[in-house]
This record gives C-alpha cells, structure tokens and sequence, in this order.
C-alpha cells in the first residue's frame, strides 16, 4: 500500500476530507495548505515525513515501528 493509499483509506474511515485534513494541517503547522497541494503532494508521492506525521497525528493515529521476529 502507497502512502496516498494509506492516507486516504484513513481519511474515509474517519469521514474526513482532503479539503478539512488541508485546513487542519494549516493551523497545526502554521504553514499555508490548500486542497490542491495536499492533493498533489499525495499524488506526486513528494509528501514529507513529518507532514505524514501530522496527518495521521491529527486523525488520531500514531506509527508504531516494531522489530520483525
């Protein structure tokens, strides 16, 4: 699964849009996020780790990484 793949998966489970995840990263960060640059960010696959980071913490996720047994 792709991170856009990912993403999105979460952002319908929990019935949220890419315009409010934008609006929500903008006051989280403090950095200007349209529908657009989100979108294409998504798309292009240049999406940043701690902007990953961000979504997942604002839709109430965290990232575990664990050892492989």
């Amino acid at each position: 699964m792709t991170v856009k793949e990912d993403i999105k998966s979460l952002l319908a489970k929990e019935s949220w849009t890419i315009t409010k995840m934008a609006k929500e990263m903008s006051n989280k960060t403090g950095k200007k996020y349209s529908i657009k640059t989100l979108s294409q960010k998504l798309t292009n696959g240049t999406l940043r780790y701690d902007e990953y980071k961000s979504i997942i913490d604002i839709l109430g996720y965290e990232i575990k990484l664990e050892r492989k047994k």
